[in-house]
């Protein structure tokens, strides 16, 4: 029956973790600052705290048992001692909430006592130090000091000789999986994250890839019809760069790149988006700016483009030139699904034009 009691605060435990976490990735409580995070942890845990002494064993009229510290015990280990403490402190409340009594202040002395030894295990051992032994120091420090104020509080031998162990191991058994919960949720947030980084971001510059110019330009098109407003394409491409990679290989080409990739972003607005479009191609949506705009922005990207010595060693630099096509709803282009298109054009026409030339204007 003990047993019992004990399985199904685990239970409840892992339930509203799996429940916690998920909603702290939603509200993106790790960008909030340090105080409000600190605050929904403090109270997120102590919340836990008291929903597990909700379903807690009564051992005796005025003593119940529970998984209470767990909550704590994760804070200090993922999180940070602010919101343990917090925590801590909300579960103690709560504790008197069921009752003044001795078993009340036994569990406040409970309480501090592993906080503090929480706080020393924490400190003693770096972040180096893998959490299953932080975790089981942890938990013999609970035990322990739960064994000692239980037999104060429950003097029947009769019924601490299943207590305590039984305690013991559902105490060493939710601490484990609780912790390899968490543990694995931030593993697998973590990846999803990088995926869907992956998915968006070009490889080699960390600019936007094409899925994500899609997605963002598509975006901004809808806008510009809503709204009525002027939204202008850049796509520029790097002239003779076969010949780059041709003589100085493929290494010396993916530097030219990426320092090609921060030369377009020091030389646009920082609401621009720029992005890499496969290969030598390079794209920079400019929204809500009209065509005489762009086109200064364009002019900019290629005198600073030719007067910039790229590294392709650490001896050798080279100078390269860009063609940019410039197209701008509704200035340049009527519809602005033709955008792109139009862009594409002129860009075309800027490199049969000599190269290192921008251009907005071309054949419909």
């Amino acid at each position: 029956m003990l047993i019992d009691h004990l399985l199904v605060n685990l239970c409840i435990l892992i339930a509203l973790l799996f429940v916690y976490v998920q909603l702290r990735w939603k509200l993106k409580v790790e960008k909030k600052k340090w105080y409000i995070a600190d605050l929904f942890d403090g109270v997120a845990g102590g919340s836990l705290g008291m929903i597990l002494m909700y379903y807690s064993i009564q051992v005796t009229s005025e003593t119940i048992v529970d998984l209470r510290f767990i909550p704590v015990m994760l804070l200090t280990l993922f999180i940070g001692i602010r919101p343990a403490l917090l925590c801590g402190v909300i579960i103690i409340v709560g504790r008197f909430l069921y009752g003044v009594t001795l078993s009340a202040y036994g569990a406040m002395v409970l309480m501090i006592l592993i906080m503090l030894f929480y706080f020393i295990i924490s400190r003693l051992l770096n972040k180096n130090v893998n959490l299953n032994k932080k975790s089981s120091l942890m938990i013999l420090a609970t035990n322990l000091v739960f064994t000692v104020i239980i037999t104060i509080l429950v003097r029947d031998f009769g019924v601490l000789k299943i207590l305590v162990p039984s305690y013991w191991g559902i105490a060493y058994l939710g601490g484990f999986v609780s912790v390899f919960f968490v543990n694995f949720q931030r593993k697998s947030h973590f990846l999803l994250e990088r995926y869907k980084e992956e998915a968006s971001i070009d490889y080699l510059t960390g600019l936007n890839n094409v899925r994500q110019f899609d997605y963002i330009f598509n975006m901004f098109v809808k806008n510009a019809k809503e709204k009525g407003e002027k939204l202008s394409l850049l796509t520029l491409d790097i002239d003779y760069f076969k010949k780059v990679n041709d003589t100085y290989g493929h290494p010396a080409g993916d530097k030219i790149l990426i320092e090609l990739g921060q030369v377009l972003k020091n030389n646009t607005r920082s609401f621009d988006i720029v992005s890499r479009n496969g290969g030598e191609e390079f794209s920079v949506i400019l929204p809500d700016c009209p065509n005489h705009q762009a086109m200064e922005i364009a002019e900019r990207i290629r005198e600073s483009v030719s007067q910039h010595s790229f590294p392709i060693d650490e001896k050798q630099q080279i100078n390269i030139t860009v063609s940019i096509g410039v197209a701008t709803y509704p200035e340049t282009v009527h519809d602005p699904e033709e955008i792109v298109k139009k862009a594409d054009k002129c860009l075309y026409v800027a490199k049969q034009s000599g190269r290192n030339r921008v251009s907005s204007i071309c054949h419909h």
